[in-house]
């Protein structure tokens, strides 16, 4: 009883230690643009402790002195036209499920053009990401090629989808305040290893990079059973659905066989679809790739987000820009905060 309780004292000490060091960094960071390396590692041991409050808490904080626009219209976008309805229904699954399935697919043109590009594009490969080489899909190195992402903001057809208007008020309903967009990413996974890859996040795990974040996932191929589609634990993002004894192992890689003890079948979700399906996910939901048996995988994926506080991302320096684009992010300075242009 002694030695629980001991630890008990110990936790309630830690964890108000970090909430302290989380307060002196976040207010360093309203200064600075820059988040320390204590301030982040306290902001991960906060949410492993809370089960998810602690993040929960400070983002309804932050989103406070920024309010949302409404949506009153229909809007359109690279999915076509949705409604106002159709876009609480969208957010009422995603709170609830911290996954939606769009059922209307991105213009196969456009898609074409981002495959295209990927199979020219320089990306770095595992362990090391240390050198530029081209996919080349015949003879596979590495079990993931990672595009940089600087090279993807300036890339004119990734960027009329970071202007799109159904992508933006997804994430506006979500995070209840003008997005952010934090990031692009575009990786090829292969069947280059037949085990699960950490590298590849071929294991069970959560992101943290930020307090409150949003995800929209693109696959650019058709994605079948064999070639490693994504799968989550839906619902698992929501506070306190974690397992304790988990969340106590940190920001860690969680092996399927510990997962499985703690969750129902039909909570484990698989998302095949075809070249052009798209999902939003709270990313904090327990996901994985699966490893692939054959063939090759490409995905695009953007963050967004309430806040750049965590993880220290440099601003993206956009280089090969249209005018649309440019007058889109001077429209919306919030949500472009992310950006400087070099013409």
């Amino acid at each position: 009883m002694r030695a629980l309780l001991y630890r008990l004292r110990q936790k309630i000490k830690t964890r108000a230690k970090n909430k302290k060091i989380f307060v002196q960094a976040y207010a360093a960071f309203k200064k600075t643009g820059t988040t320390s390396t204590e301030g982040y590692t306290a902001l991960l041991d906060l949410y492993c402790s809370s089960n998810g409050k602690f993040n929960e808490k400070i983002h309804k904080e932050i989103i406070v002195s920024n309010p949302p626009k409404k949506i009153t219209d229909s809007v359109n976008g690279i999915i076509g036209k949705i409604s106002p309805a159709d876009f609480t229904n969208i957010n009422t699954i995603l709170n609830k499920d911290g996954y939606y399935n769009f059922d209307k697919k991105v213009n196969p043109e456009l898609v074409s053009k981002i495959y295209n590009y990927a199979l020219k594009a320089n990306t770095v490969t595992a362990p090391l990401y240390d050198k530029k080489i081209v996919f080349d899909p015949k003879n596979p190195i590495s079990e993931i090629y990672r595009f940089e992402q600087n090279d993807l903001i300036n890339n004119t057809d990734i960027q009329q989808l970071i202007m799109d208007p159904v992508l933006i008020n997804v994430a506006r309903n979500y995070l209840g305040c003008e997005p952010i967009f934090d990031f692009p990413a575009m990786w090829w996974s292969t069947a280059f290893l037949k085990d699960a890859s950490s590298e590849a996040a071929q294991l069970y795990h959560f992101d943290l990079d930020r307090i409150k974040w949003l995800k929209i996932f693109i696959y650019l191929n058709d994605v079948t059973s064999e070639n490693g589609p994504h799968r989550l634990i839906k619902s698992s993002h929501l506070p306190g659905a974690k397992p304790q004894e988990l969340l106590n192992r940190g920001y860690a890689r969680i092996p399927d066989e510990d997962i499985l003890k703690h969750y129902k079948p039909d909570d484990f979700l698989v998302v095949i679809g075809d070249a052009g399906s798209m999902f939003a996910e709270d990313t904090k939901c327990w996901h994985k790739g699966t490893p692939l048996k054959s063939g090759n995988r490409l995905v695009l994926e953007f963050e967004y987000t309430s806040s750049l506080f965590g993880a220290n991302y440099p601003k993206f320096e956009v280089k090969n820009i249209s005018d649309e684009f440019k007058q889109f992010c001077i429209n919306n300075p919030i949500y472009a905060s992310n950006f400087t242009f070099k013409n």
